[in-house]
Order: C-alpha cells, then sequence, then structure tokens
C-alpha cells in the first residue's frame, strides 16, 4: 500500500508493506500510474538485481528502472525476491502520464514499525 504525500516541487510517497518484495512491487506501481503506459503484458526481458543495504537497493534499482523505462523502452511488470531480487519487464506502446527523472536519496527514509516496512521516497519530475 502506499500514497502521495505534500511536496513542493517532486513527488513524495509512503509505502508500507509486509515485506520486501511487497515495497519493491509498490514502486513498480507508483512508475505504473505516473507514466501511464499502454502496456503489451508479454514478458521481454528479465533481470537480477543483488540484494543488498536496502536503501541503496532501493535506490539503485528503481532508477535502473528508470532507466530502462527511459532507453530501452521496456517496463517492469513484476518482481520476486529469493537469494536476488529477479524482475520482468514487459514492453509497451506508449506512455500517457508523468516521466519520471529519478528516485533521488532525499527524502528516501525506510523503518520499520510492528512488523511492517515503512518507505519514504522522493521522485523527481
Amino acid at each position: 500500500m502506499y500514497r502521495e504525500l505534500d511536496h513542493a516541487a517532486d513527488l513524495r510517497y509512503e509505502l508500507i508493506c509486509d515485506d520486501i518484495e511487497s515495497l519493491f512491487n509498490d514502486l513498480i506501481q507508483i512508475l505504473v500510474d505516473n507514466y501511464e503506459p499502454v502496456l503489451k503484458y508479454e514478458v521481454v526481458f528479465k533481470k537480477e538485481y543483488p540484494v543488498k543495504e536496502i536503501e541503496d537497493m532501493i535506490f539503485d534499482t528503481v532508477n535502473d528502472w528508470i532507466y530502462m523505462i527511459d532507453a530501452r523502452k521496456i517496463f517492469p511488470y513484476s518482481c520476486e525476491i529469493d537469494d536476488v531480487l529477479y524482475c520482468d519487464f514487459v514492453a509497451f506502446s506508449e506512455l500517457r502520464g508523468t516521466e519520471l527523472k529519478a528516485l533521488t536519496y532525499h527524502g528516501l527514509k525506510i523503518e520499520q514499525k510492528e512488523g511492517k516496512i515503512i518507505l519514504r521516497v522522493v521522485f523527481d519530475k
């Protein structure tokens, strides 16, 4: 689950999830809601991301997704985590929404509370 928070110029979100896999899938949903892609739903590319310190992992992975959307013209579709984070990408025919430039370290905060993972992120748009 995520919600948008007020921010002067950029996009700021708070995500509350049960586990890391759900967190990454909610981050994909934030991209879907902003970019509004017309997806083709056939998996065209699979990528593995190393599991490392969670803040660095979130920053590096989401910024790679933004790069893949812009440069490779493929969109992250789903993730699962085991020893690594596996991500499936699908093609898209167009983007109808807002392009995001990057996920920032500014405002990136993660904590655990009552068995939930709480993440706050800010995107440059």
